[in-house]
């Protein structure tokens, strides 16, 4: 029997507690989990590929706690609950021995693994090039996801490019750089791009890569976008961004009521979003409803207020957000309780407007006039939220403008802490995380993993 189904067991283990609201995971130290089953025909390899797709759902990561971890570390949301898990995240005082880490961690190093295995066994299948190169590309798209969110969160870590399938063949790999890191997302992503359809399924197109619940050419060039504006690559940011507004494929003219986003399902604002269903579902609903058992976790009392004040004005990106519930300021852009298959946008074209503008202006003289189109990007996503145009006389006030319509207009979709890292700002809005704690602005490499890898070194502080 192979061994590594030992590991299998505590990943289920892991799941069962998830979903019953317990506090203890045993997770086995690894750095990757198993393979995906045999690669051997074109059936085989979209169930493979498919297999990839449904790690990103998990409740570690997309599914729940790791996409609310990265609004609840910062000013955004808290936890209310019993889990240290959560509430070392949302106290900002991560230790390593937080196994809710160490299972996301493990989380993404299995989604890495199974997209290495796909790349390395369709090489013996019988395939045409260009269908290979696909779905290689796929699966370079995903795994340039995981290492960006594990870089933004961890700093440099171990890059596990070839598939485990047994124990014995996990390699004690230490940590690269970030810059490593990053030139590894950026390879993956050109590649996808130049090997996955262009067309985006959000306008009914049809055929491999053009549906927007699987990995397109245009969504490989948003994710370069983002990655090359947390990266402080200015100019490309700039141009993935325009590259995917101009393309005509989303909603780049008249853009869709904010509602429609979250109600609507692959809408043609979606350029990749997370597909859930009756049969594989998620936990975001419940995690901010209060009539319902479990972990919380709600917005904060000051954004609350501050999207209160927001609505005020006319910003109708409130009610489609959040509702106070009792007591409580609850998340409601996920409100499938029943069911549980509210969609997950990971990629949206409002996102390009915001990176376009920021882009521009953090190439400018912070005291000189924004250019035009800073502006009208601004006020494209202004006007959609039902607000007046803004009229930032600054580059530098047009990024804090950016800033704040970030914070409203992805609140709940997991970009607050990178945002407030890429502002230089973290230690300013969280004085938790500033001072003696800056170290905290990354995140303890999981005590699993080090006591595993001898090679592994912890981040600075921990």
């Amino acid at each position: 029997m192979k061994r590594y189904l030992i590991y299998i067991l505590s990943v289920f283990i892991s799941t069962a507690c998830f979903l019953s609201s317990c506090n203890t995971l045993d997770v086995d130290p690894t750095t990757s989990i198993e393979g995906t089953d045999a690669v051997v025909d074109s059936i085989s390899v979209e169930r493979s590929m498919i297999g990839i797709y449904s790690g990103i759902q998990s409740g570690n990561y997309y599914g729940l706690r790791y996409m609310f971890y990265q609004d609840t570390y910062t000013d955004l949301l808290a936890h209310s609950g019993t889990f240290t898990t959560d509430q070392e995240i949302s106290n900002r005082a991560l230790n390593p021995t937080n196994l809710q880490i160490a299972n996301t961690w493990a989380t993404m190093y299995d989604i890495i693994n199974r997209a290495n295995t796909l790349i390395k066994r369709i090489e013996t299948v019988p395939l045409t090039t260009t269908t290979k190169n696909r779905y290689i590309a796929e699966a370079r798209f995903i795994r340039a996801l995981v290492y960006f969110d594990l870089v933004k969160v961890f700093g440099g870590v171990p890059l596990h490019l070839d598939p485990t399938r047994f124990i014995e063949e996990i390699k004690n790999l230490p940590r690269s750089t970030e810059s490593e890191v990053y030139n590894q997302v950026i390879q993956d992503l050109q590649f996808a791009e130049a090997n996955l359809s262009s067309n985006a399924g959000a306008l009914g197109a049809t055929g491999f890569g053009s549906r927007p619940n699987r990995a397109a050419s245009l969504a490989a060039s948003a994710l370069l976008a983002r990655v090359y504006l947390q990266r402080g690559d200015n100019a490309n940011a700039f141009l993935k961004a325009d590259q995917v507004i101009v393309s005509g494929q989303y909603a780049s003219g008249t853009m869709i009521p904010f509602p429609d986003i979250f109600t609507r399902e692959k809408t043609n604002e979606a350029i990749f979003e997370l597909d859930f269903t009756l049969n594989d579902q998620n936990g975001l609903a419940v995690a901010s409803d209060p009539t319902t058992g479990g972990q919380k976790f709600y917005y904060r009392t000051a954004f609350y207020n501050s999207f209160v004040a927001s609505a005020g004005a006319g910003d109708a990106r409130f009610a489609a957000s959040a509702r106070r519930i009792g007591t409580r300021n609850s998340v409601v852009k996920y409100f499938r309780l029943a069911s549980g298959d509210d969609n997950v946008p990971i990629l949206r074209i409002a996102e390009m407007f915001l990176i376009r503008a920021e882009a521009t202006a953090r190439q400018g003289v912070a005291t000189d006039a924004p250019v035009a189109q800073v502006i009208n990007d601004i006020n494209k996503i202004r006007n959609r939220a039902g607000l007046a145009n803004a009229n930032p006389t600054t580059n530098s006030a047009a990024l804090t403008e950016i800033l704040t319509q970030r914070g409203f207009e992805f609140a709940a979709e997991g970009h607050r802490f990178a945002d407030l890292k890429r502002y230089g700002i973290l230690g300013v809005v969280i004085p938790a995380l500033g001072g003696t704690n800056d170290f905290r602005a990354l995140w303890p490499i999981p005590f699993q993993q080090l006591t595993n890898n001898p090679t592994l070194t912890q981040n600075t502080g921990y």
